[in-house]
């Protein structure tokens, strides 16, 4: 599978719904993404500025080009992870994709979310990141829910191509520092 399906099918995974989560009949970002075909966020812009002409422009980056123009699908190492996960009766969850990196590769990893941070991404997005041999990678997840403590879609692995994967970050020396530091 390349870079663009897998991202594709995060996009439009069901994260479920619950009565409390504030998405309503069709407010979630799964509902929404499921009504897009591939070609769809292929075709979508890869940034938009909204209120240009005021003091506060307002820049958001597509996730979907964002993700899958800095990050490489990893299919081998997201089945063994799965693998891995179904033998231990684990959860794919956030928790064990830091210890699965942290176990398997020897790597001190540092976990977050960009709802925390300076983030225009169109979605958020929560990894677990690692400096592994030589290879940047990273446990993905896209928040697909409405309420950003839910909602997220099952981790797979990735590779980081290209350092601009971080440039949403207004912070982003910060954490190529951390994992420097680690190593």
């Amino acid at each position: 599978m390349n870079t663009e399906q897998a991202i594709y099918e995060m996009l439009t995974e069901s994260t479920g719904t619950h009565f409390l989560d504030s998405g309503g009949d069709s407010g979630r970002a799964w509902q929404q993404n499921q009504k897009k075909s591939l070609q769809d966020f292929k075709d979508e812009p890869i940034e938009t500025i909204e209120d240009k002409d005021t003091d506060y422009p307002y820049r958001e980056l597509s996730v979907f080009h964002h993700l899958t123009e800095t990050l490489e699908y990893q299919e081998p190492r997201t089945e063994d992870f799965n693998k891995w996960l179904a033998r231990e009766e684990r959860e794919n969850d956030l928790s064990n994709a830091e210890e699965y990196l942290s176990d398997f590769y020897y790597s001190q990893t540092t976990s977050i979310n960009s709802y925390n941070e300076e983030c225009d991404l169109s979605q958020t997005i929560l990894f677990v990141v690692g400096r592994i041999y030589e290879d940047n990678l990273i446990a993905l997840a896209i928040h697909n829910g409405a309420d950003v403590r839910g909602g997220y879609t099952d981790y797979r692995i990735f590779k980081i191509t290209d350092e601009s994967f971080y440039s949403w970050y207004e912070e982003s020396s910060e954490i190529i520092e951390r994992l420097e530091v680690t190593q």
